[in-house]
């Protein structure tokens, strides 16, 4: 899953693109020395395919389960909610300056027309699916307290765990 948050520095009027990600690596990823990818390595790679003169801060991080035999998805959760926050908060963006205000929305609406701002692949895309979520880009945003109430009344929560013997990850449902 991938998400990209636009912030708005207020002291000297920029604007900040960057990315969240969300990947799904088999455990045996962070042992294996000739795959595993370094934080020195993820930031020389990006330098590269941003064609950057300067080396961009990327922050990279495991979610890892307090309990190594299960996996508990009040561990997981704040990895999802970083990932999946709103690309842009008016909290980043809204001040007093009402004029700012308008050049900004203005600035933004342009910026970001017609750009997809997240997106899934591979196993979170299968969970989207399975879990027929609305489209992020096209979905309904106007019936939203309808759904929020099904939602409370049906809520439950998914996750994804990595079997030893299918050398897979499959779908538990928790609750």
């Amino acid at each position: 899953m991938r998400a990209t948050e636009v912030t708005f520095n207020k002291v000297d009027n920029s604007y900040h693109p960057h990315i969240h990600a969300l990947l799904c690596v088999e455990s045996s990823y962070f042992k294996d020395t000739k795959n595993y990818i370094t934080q020195k390595q993820w930031t020389s790679f990006w330098k590269r395919a941003m064609k950057l003169d300067y080396d961009p801060i990327v922050d990279v991080r495991s979610v890892k389960s307090k309990n190594k035999d299960k996996i508990d998805p009040k561990d997981v959760t704040p990895a999802v909610l970083e990932t999946a926050k709103y690309p842009v908060k008016d909290s980043d963006y809204l001040t007093d300056n009402e004029e700012q205000n308008i050049q900004v929305v203005a600035d933004l609406e342009e910026g970001l027309n017609r750009k997809r701002l997240i997106s899934y692949g591979g196993l979170l895309k299968e969970v989207h699916k399975e879990l027929n979520l609305d489209d992020v880009e096209d979905g309904d945003l106007i019936h939203t307290d309808d759904d929020e109430e099904k939602a409370s009344e049906d809520a439950f929560s998914i996750v994804a765990v990595w079997n030893w013997k299918r050398k897979n990850y499959f779908i538990k449902n928790i609750g």
